[in-house]
């Protein structure tokens, strides 16, 4: 099935994504350090059933880097500027780690245009979330709480994007190969933009004001069908809890031989469980 990059200009940012198949629409968001070329394993199988859009957040992949905006609640309105524009309904929807955040607050905010979501490795500040903030014994998750500040970690990490990926994909994987060099390269290659790298930290320093937004949004459950899912050895059990707490229709569990890197490291298993739910 054909591929195809777009570009357009929408909500005052060129707005980039990936289109592939015919059918009911169904939009893959992605998380950090990513971008839409995260799904690409799974789109050829996806495109067959589904007209799958795969967008770049603001600041990562070909869309633009701006200086503000990465509050899941403005994320959020990109994504509805993005539906609007391709003149999208009863949209099928997927939010991985932090692109999880955002699928949220544009079900929350927009819930006619959705029909059914999907939730991946993340659960909502106030509501799981702020867990990995706190330090542990063996803290695998020192970057919600060092990434909060944008500024200071970039003035540690700028020129180092490589490292910091080798540790992200290394600890959060259950093979440690599952993303190949290849696909490695290509995340490199777009966090070391400029900008870029500030970029991809704003989405974590949003998390005060995420949580506000979601204190508010959580006031009413999502009524739609939600799947939440999560690794063996990443968010496992916590998914399905963590969103009951959101939603009143949830199921879901755990993808086994798998860490937080679903989409590289089971794309069979993933797309088998979209197709199934969808």
């Amino acid at each position: 099935m054909k591929i195809e990059y777009h570009t357009k200009q929408i909500n005052g940012i060129n707005q980039a994504y990936i289109e592939s198949g015919e059918g009911e629409p169904l939009l893959l968001i992605h998380g950090f350090p990513q971008h839409s070329h995260m799904w690409r394993k799974m789109i050829p199988k996806l495109s067959e059933k589904y007209r799958i859009i795969a967008p770049d957040l603001r600041g990562m992949g070909g869309s633009s880097i701006t200086p503000s905006g990465y509050e899941k609640e403005q994320l959020a309105k990109d994504m509805f500027h993005l539906i609007k524009e391709l003149g999208l309904q009863n949209v099928n929807l997927v939010g991985y780690d932090h692109g999880g955040g955002v699928a949220y607050s544009l079900a929350a905010q927009f819930p006619e245009l959705i029909k059914k979501v999907c939730f991946i490795e993340y659960t909502p500040p106030g509501f799981g979330y702020e867990y990995g903030l706190q330090p542990t014994r063996d803290w695998q998750a020192w970057q919600l709480a060092f990434f909060t500040v944008p500024d200071v970690a970039v003035q540690f990490i700028l020129g180092k994007e490589r490292e910091l990926l080798s540790w992200y994909f290394w600890h959060w994987s259950y093979n440690p190969d599952a993303v190949s060099q290849e696909d490695f390269e290509v995340y490199v290659r777009q966090l070391q933009k400029p900008g870029a790298l500030r970029a991809g930290f704003a989405h974590f320093g949003a998390v005060f004001d995420d949580t506000e937004h979601f204190k508010e949004t959580s006031q009413i459950k999502l009524k739609i069908p939600v799947l939440a899912l999560g690794g063996e050895m990443g968010a496992g059990n916590y998914m399905v809890p963590g969103w009951q707490q959101l939603a009143e229709n949830v199921e879901g569990g755990v993808i086994q031989k798998c860490g937080h890197w679903l989409a590289d490291e089971q794309p069979n298993e993933l797309s088998k469980q979209f197709l199934e739910f969808f």
